[in-house]
């Protein structure tokens, strides 16, 4: 492990070596089953699909199938990965060996003229649910392996160079989403807006975003999966910022709480104008640090418009689930999450699990606090850097914003 690791995590290369050796060491983790080899397949879309983001603008994009359901593909038959949230690490990170994502390179722009894979790949992409394909490969594709992870999207299964997508069974395909697809002189962000009122999930508006079907027609592009998905958390966000910050504040400090995964989350809401912070503390031991380092990013006022580069994309899907409880609860405020990874996070699964974290702590009870103080003194005996904590950005512009009382 390398000093760099807790700022590379397996995305920029900052050890010079590929792939990175921490996320090879993962794989080598899961089961082994034994492999084979096909040259085409048909099988269930969960429904998925994948656009790569080596090469930008000529990325690797196309549709994703099981080659052998198992009773458990039925828990992803939305392509949406929080329908896992519960289950095991093993079971989690395991679930997407068995599916197959067949690909091409291709031009960014080429999503206003699709070819066939494309044109399939976007089909999919609309579905609510699973549906059938059939794949074609240039060249054989071996199956029964590891999946490769990444720290934002979902693992990824074996990839080939398709010659031929077809999706040959029929897609479910709302009205909503139908109609929206073919809007094309609405901004991406109405469009996102109007889809999550219908009740479009996070998980099927990041894959039309990434498969150019978003936007005014002549700004619609592909967009690799990774950014979609912070995209798509950021710009849900921001919408729902904008109702929050008109509400009534808070008169109270509440502390909720939540652990999956070995990931335990500490949210704080306090009463004021908005602000977030949020802290990772990964611990010694954990997946991308040795000795225990911790991370934070924040904003003030109103959402950031530079990325939040030190905690990723976990920032937009953490901050996405606490705007949602606010205008839920009719009521504004600011933010602090503190979250600790231990070692039991051996396997990256993808911002869905912080996003999902955040919601399930949201659902308990909150724990009442007169002050900061007194909250953040009773998170100093449950988290794994109590003194990071006291000297965070959000404790000491909690003491600034008093002195600025005066």
């Amino acid at each position: 492990m390398f000093p760099e690791c807790i700022e590379c995590r397996g995305t920029k290369g900052l050890c010079g070596i590929d792939p990175c050796p921490l996320l090879s060491e993962v794989r080598s983790r899961l089961p082994v089953s034994e492999t084979s080899k096909v040259v085409e397949m048909s099988g269930p879309s969960p429904p998925s699909m994948f656009v790569g983001r080596y090469g930008y603008p000529d990325v690797r994009a196309g549709l994703t199938a099981s080659l052998s359901p198992d009773e458990g593909f039925s828990k992803m038959a939305n392509g949406d990965p929080a329908e896992l949230f519960g289950r095991p690490l093993e079971e989690v990170a395991a679930r997407h060996a068995g599916l197959i994502t067949g690909g091409r390179k291709m031009d960014v722009s080429s999503a206003v003229s699709p070819d066939l894979v494309l044109e399939a790949t976007q089909l999919v992409a609309k579905s609510s649910s699973s549906v059938e394909i059939e794949l074609d490969f240039a060249r054989p594709v071996a199956v029964g392996g590891n999946p490769t992870f990444d720290s934002m999207s979902t693992p990824l299964g074996p990839t080939g160079e398709v010659v031929r997508a077809e999706v040959t069974g029929n897609a479910k395909i709302s009205r909503k989403i139908a109609s929206i697809t073919e809007e094309v002189d609405v901004l991406a962000s109405e469009a996102m807006g109007e889809l999550v009122d219908s009740g479009t999930g996070e998980a099927q508006i990041s894959r039309m975003l990434s498969s150019g079907l978003l936007g005014r027609e002549e700004g619609r592009k592909l967009v690799p999966t990774r950014w979609g998905i912070t995209a798509t958390d950021d710009t849900l966000g921001k919408r729902v910022w904008d109702k929050v910050r008109f509400l009534p504040s808070l008169d109270k400090v509440l502390v909720f709480e939540a652990e999956y995964l070995d990931n335990r989350f500490h949210v704080v809401l306090t009463p004021g104008s908005w602000a977030f912070h949020m802290m990772e503390a990964w611990t010694g031991g954990s997946l991308w640090s040795e000795t225990g380092r911790v991370l934070g990013d924040w904003e003030e006022g109103s959402p950031r418009t530079k990325y939040a580069s030190r905690v990723t994309g976990a920032y937009y899907s953490a901050r996405l689930g606490v705007l949602e409880y606010l205008e839920s609860i009719g009521r504004s405020g600011a933010c602090l999450i503190w979250r600790d990874i231990g070692p039991g996070y051996w396997a990256p699964v993808g911002v869905w699990l912080i996003r999902e974290t955040v919601r399930e702590a949201l659902r308990g009870k909150g724990r009442k606090f007169d002050s900061l103080e007194a909250a953040i003194g009773f998170m100093s005996d449950r988290v794994s850097s109590p003194n990071e904590l006291r000297k965070s950005w959000f404790a000491n512009r909690s003491i600034q914003m008093r002195l600025d009382a005066f």
